[in-house]
C-alpha cells in the first residue's frame, strides 16, 4: 500500500521521496482483516465509479466478501478481538501519561461496535445471499466471460440503469456488511498504530528477528523508499520473521535478490 505516513526514514533523508508499505499477518485472525480491507476498497471504489465495468468490480468484492463470511466465523473473531482490545486500553484509565479524552472516545467507539456485532439481528451478508439478481451473478462468475451479456440479460439490463439508481442500489447490498467494515478497520488501524517505526540498516538485502515471546505480535509492517526499486518477501510466525529484499525490473524475468545495502522502516505490531 502507498504510505501515508511519515517514518523515521523520511524524517532523516527528505529527499528519498515516496515509499510503498508492505505487510506481512502473523495469524489467521489479522489475515482475514487485510483480505476483508482489501475487498470492502475495492467494493467502495467500485461503487463511486460511474462506469459498468466499476459496478462489476464492486459485485465481484461482494461476492467474495460474502464468502469469506461464509466460511469463517469471522464476526466472532471481531468480537473477540475487539473485547482483548478493550480489556487492553482499559488499563490506562487514569493514567496521566494518556489523554484520556481520546481513550474515552476509542473505547466508546470499540463498544459501539460490540454492541452491534453482538446483537441477535446482526447477520452480515445476508442481504447478498438472499438477492435473486447476485446470486444469479453468483452462479457465473467463476466461469471465464461467464458474467457476459447474453449470459445474464437481467444483469445487462441492471447495468444499464443510471449511476444513481446503481448506487443506490450498492448501498442497500452494503447495509450489513458496514459493521464488518468498521470493525475491521478499527482493528487494524489499532494494530498498526501500536509500535512507531525503526529505520533499520540492512547488509545483502536480508533481515531476521527474533520476537518477544511475551508480546502477542500479530503483524509485521515494512516501509521502503520507492527509489531504491526493491520489495520486501516477509515470511514468518510467533517466534521470528525473515525479511529479504529483491529486485524485479522486468516482467518477463524471475525476481533476483537485492545485495547491497539500504534501510527501511519497520513496524512489529501487536496488542
Amino acid at each position: 500500500m502507498e504510505s501515508t505516513e511519515l517514518g523515521k526514514q523520511s524524517t532523516l533523508f527528505p529527499e528519498v521521496g515516496t515509499f510503498t508499505e508492505y505487510e506481512q499477518p502473523l495469524n489467521e485472525r489479522v489475515r482475514n482483516c487485510l483480505r476483508l480491507e482489501h475487498l470492502f476498497a475495492t467494493i467502495q471504489d467500485g461503487c463511486k465509479g460511474g462506469s459498468q465495468w466499476s459496478a462489476r468490480a464492486a459485485i465481484v468484492g461482494m461476492l467474495e466478501a460474502s464468502d469469506m463470511l461464509a466460511r469463517t466465523d469471522i464476526k466472532g473473531d471481531l468480537i473477540k478481538e475487539l473485547d482483548r482490545h478493550s480489556s487492553k486500553i482499559s488499563r490506562f484509565n487514569d493514567n496521566p501519561k494518556v489523554d484520556q479524552e481520546t481513550l474515552g472516545s476509542v473505547l466508546a467507539t470499540v463498544q459501539a461496535l460490540l454492541i452491534k456485532l453482538k446483537s441477535s439481528d446482526c447477520h452480515p451478508g445476508e442481504i447478498i445471499r438472499t438477492d435473486e439478481l447476485i446470486n444469479q451473478v453468483r452462479q457465473r462468475i467463476s466461469i471465464p466471460g461467464g458474467s457476459c451479456n447474453f449470459d445474464l440479460p437481467a444483469f445487462h439490463h441492471w447495468l444499464s440503469k443510471s449511476p444513481d439508481l446503481r448506487a443506490d442500489q450498492f448501498q442497500h447490498w452494503i447495509a450489513d456488511l458496514l459493521v464488518i467494515e468498521q470493525a475491521v478497520a478499527l482493528v487494524l488501524q489499532m494494530l498498526r498504530q501500536s509500535a512507531p517505526p525503526r529505520c533499520i540498516p540492512v547488509e545483502n538485502g536480508f533481515f531476521q528477528q527474533q520476537l518477544d515471546p511475551g508480546i502477542r505480535y500479530q503483524l509485521i509492517r515494512v516501509s521502503i523508499a520507492d527509489n531504491l526499486g526493491v520489495f520486501p518477501e516477509i515470511s514468518g510466525g510467533k517466534h521470528r520473521f525473515v525479511i529479504r529484499f529483491l529486485r524485479q525490473p522486468h516482467t518477463v524475468g524471475r525476481p533476483t535478490p537485492a545485495r547491497e545495502s539500504l534501510s527501511f522502516d519497520l513496524q512489529c505490531c501487536g496488542i
